[in-house]
């Protein structure tokens, strides 16, 4: 596991850093003209997150071989656009990604890189380790703690009932950036109207009862995908189908 010390200060705000670093090596492969300067500014970008979160230790994530969720349904992420990338930036950020796993960044083999942070956050919560979490992907936000946002270089918190929030919001509205289906009809606007004045551990009954009542066929199968795809994973065991039930009890515990 990649793992670096923020020398710059002797006084820390974090523990632990946990990094998504995929969507940095898509923008840096973009933006350098060569392997060498892709590679130092990803060691840049990474040790400018540790400096602006004021952070001790830093941890990696990106890509590796495979995902669960493709198991589950052919649909994953089917209509992301296929445009062609330029030869020389494919080359680039392949070389890039090999810098990655050579220097032991962490591969999110069987998984995605933010259910790997997502995991580590979950075990720095239980140890009572200050963390914070720095990421572009607006499907972490439901992973309670700190959020550092790379590009927008903003600190923000989410706690157990705004990420539980997030989740349920989704699970109505799906994700059509990973082609993720919710119910027809049902965007974030109706979602937050449904959910609004609920208390968190009524959340996923409206969910339930939402989805019986739009789409009464299957809808219980249908249900299941969605959160199958969307949710978070807390545990190194978790890469496989899981039920609502499994996760939060057969009553609504976050």
């Amino acid at each position: 596991m990649l793992t670096f010390t923020n020398k710059e200060t002797e006084e820390f705000e974090f523990d632990k850093c946990f990094i998504d670093g995929d969507s940095m090596l898509y923008r840096i492969a973009y933006t350098t003209n060569s392997d060498s300067q892709a590679a130092s500014t990803f060691d840049l970008a990474l040790l400018a997150v540790m400096r602006d979160t004021g952070s001790r230790k830093g941890y990696v994530a990106v890509k590796g071989k495979g995902n669960f969720r493709y198991d589950l349904t052919d649909d994953y992420k089917a209509t992301r656009t296929k445009t062609e990338m330029d030869p020389q930036v494919k080359d680039r950020l392949a070389n890039l990604y090999q810098y990655c796993w050579d220097t032991n960044c962490v591969q999110s083999d069987n998984c995605e890189a933010d259910d790997v942070v997502s995991i580590w956050a979950t075990e720095a919560e239980q140890m009572g380790t200050s963390f914070v979490i720095a990421h572009v992907d607006k499907d972490i936000d439901m992973v309670p703690g700190w959020h550092y946002n790379f590009n927008k270089k903003t600190l923000y918190h989410t706690d157990a009932d705004q990420g539980h929030y997030l989740l349920c919001k989704q699970l109505l509205t799906g994700d059509a950036s990973d082609n993720i289906k919710g119910l027809k009809g049902v965007g974030p606007k109706t979602a937050e109207k449904l959910l609004k004045d609920v208390p968190a551990e009524g959340m996923l009954d409206v969910v339930r009862k939402t989805w019986r009542e739009k789409h009464p066929r299957e809808w219980k199968e249908k249900l299941q995908l969605c959160f199958n795809l969307i949710y978070m994973r807390r545990k190194w065991d978790d890469f496989r189908e899981m039920t609502i039930e499994e996760v939060y009890g057969e009553g609504n515990l976050r």
